[in-house]
C-alpha cells in the first residue's frame, strides 16, 4: 500500500543568497495566425505580465496602447507589470502539439494522448494504459499497455517533437528591468529567442519559432532587493 508523503517536514524553509527573490511564472499558446495579432493566445501569469508579443501573420494587435512590433519568427517580447533590480535567470518548458488526433490503433510501450473519449469506458482506458485512480479525459497522456485497437470509439493522438528547443535571453537583461514610469509604460521587459538546429544532421542553432499550438511555460527570476553585498574578490555581488 502506498502512503502519501507530507510536505514541509524537512523542507519548510528555502535558503538563498538573494535578499528578495522575485519569480514570475507564465504560460501561453503559440498561435501566429490568431486574429488577435499578438502571435500568442491564452496568456496566464496571474496578472504579472502586461503582454507577450510574437510573430504574427495577422494585423498586429494592440495591448493597453502598445502595438505588437511583430518580431521576427523565433523571438518573443515579454513585458512585465513590475520593475526589478537584477535579472538572475530563468527557464522554459514546452508542451508540443500532437502530430495526429484520431488514431485508434496502439502499440505497447508507445506514448499517446487521449483526443476523444468516445464510448470507451474507464476500464477500457485503463486496459489501454491509463493509470488506475485517474479519470480518463481529453488531454490525458499514457503509455500503452497493449498492441491493437482501443475498445470502444475513443481516439488518441501521437505526441509531436518540439520545433524550438533552446530559450535564450537577448541582450543585457539588467538594462531593461527598471522602467522610468510604470504607470504609463508598465515595467521591465525581456526579449527571448527560441532556437533549434536547422536539421537533424547539424548541431548549429538558429532562431526557430515554436509550432502553432505549442504551450510555452516560462519562469523568470529577479532580485527585488536594493541590498548590494561586496564579493570576496572585491566585486559587487547581488
Amino acid at each position: 500500500m502506498s502512503v502519501a508523503r507530507g510536505f514541509g517536514l524537512n523542507g519548510k524553509s528555502l535558503y538563498t543568497n538573494i535578499a528578495k527573490p522575485m519569480e514570475v511564472w507564465c504560460n501561453f499558446i503559440v498561435d501566429h495566425s490568431n486574429g488577435n495579432g499578438l502571435g500568442i493566445r491564452s496568456l496566464k501569469s496571474n496578472g504579472y505580465i502586461e503582454y507577450v508579443f510574437m510573430n504574427t501573420s495577422a494585423t498586429p494587435g494592440v495591448v493597453n496602447g502598445y502595438t505588437n512590433p511583430n518580431p521576427q519568427a523565433g523571438f518573443a517580447l515579454v513585458k512585465f507589470k513590475n520593475n526589478f533590480n537584477y535579472y538572475l535567470g530563468g527557464f522554459s518548458g514546452q508542451i508540443v502539439p500532437l502530430t495526429s488526433t484520431s488514431t485508434t490503433s496502439l502499440t505497447a510501450g508507445h506514448v499517446y494522448v487521449i483526443t476523444s473519449l468516445g464510448n470507451s469506458t474507464t476500464a477500457n482506458w485503463q486496459t489501454a494504459g491509463v493509470l488506475p485512480g485517474f479519470t480518463p479525459a481529453v488531454g490525458t497522456a499514457f503509455v500503452s499497455l497493449i498492441t491493437g485497437s482501443i475498445t470502444g470509439s475513443g481516439t488518441v493522438g501521437i505526441p509531436g517533437v518540439a520545433s524550438a528547443t533552446v530559450l535564450n535571453i537577448v541582450g543585457d537583461p539588467n538594462l531593461t528591468i527598471a522602467n522610468s514610469n510604470i504607470a504609463s509604460n508598465a515595467g521591465a521587459f525581456q526579449i527571448v529567442q527560441f532556437s533549434a538546429p536547422t536539421n537533424s544532421s547539424t548541431t548549429t542553432l538558429v532562431a526557430a519559432a515554436p509550432a502553432d499550438g505549442t504551450v510555452i511555460g516560462m519562469q523568470f527570476c529577479f532580485d527585488g532587493s536594493t541590498v548590494s553585498i561586496p564579493d570576496a574578490v572585491g566585486g559587487t555581488g547581488l
